[in-house]
Order: structure tokens, then sequence, then C-alpha cells
């Protein structure tokens, strides 16, 4: 599973690391499936307009904020990636990114007192 990061030399010129993520860990298993676990085909199968995205998509490093969560299945593991601009974590494989250098952390909201 971890062929489904994309290097800067399959994706295009200049571009940063990307992998496939999807919002659901099902939806990025059948995506490796029909990828065959291979880059290129991923990005192929999602760059094209026609085709079904599971909804999954190519997601920017710069976009990562943090793993949310981990999880074994079948073998393989995988994360789930809070990103900026949703509240919905992406399923990547296992170590294919890691959050942005400019990525803020993520706080968890401080608890209000009663007085």
């Amino acid at each position: 599973m971890a062929g489904l990061a994309v290097s800067a030399a399959a994706a295009a010129p200049a571009r940063p690391v990307q992998t496939a993520g999807c919002p659901s860990l099902a939806n990025l298993r059948i995506l490796a499936q029909r990828s065959q676990d291979d880059a290129a085909a991923a990005a192929a199968i999602l760059s094209d307009p026609k085709a079904d995205h599971l909804g999954c998509s190519l997601l920017e490093p710069a976009r990562i904020v943090a793993v949310s969560e981990r999880l074994a299945l079948g073998g393989r593991e995988y994360e789930c990636l809070t990103l900026q601009g949703t509240g919905v974590c992406h399923w990547i494989p296992a170590g294919a990114v890691a959050p942005g250098p400019a990525s803020p952390p993520v706080r968890a909201p401080a608890e209000r007192t009663k007085r």
C-alpha cells in the first residue's frame, strides 16, 4: 500500500510528494486494489474526471496537520490524517507522508472553569 505515494518526479516537476488519501479506509483499500498499489495508476484514476474516485484525492503535504489515528488491518498499517480545511480525516498507508513543515500543531480546546 505504500506504493500509493506519488513522488515529485512521477506527479509533476517541482511538486511536493503527494499520496492518495480517502475519507474512508474501505475506499482507500479499493483504490489500492484497482491501482495494484501503483502510485502512477492511482494518480491516473484520481485525475480522470470520469472515474469513480471513491471520495479519494491526492493530498498535498502542506495541508497535513497531524496523524489523528493509526490502524493495522490485514497485515498493513494505515494512518488517518487531519487536514487543513476539513474536519474529516483522510486515510493513507502508514508512513506514506509526514505532516508539512509549516503546519501548526493540533491543540485541544481549552477547558473552561466554572466560577
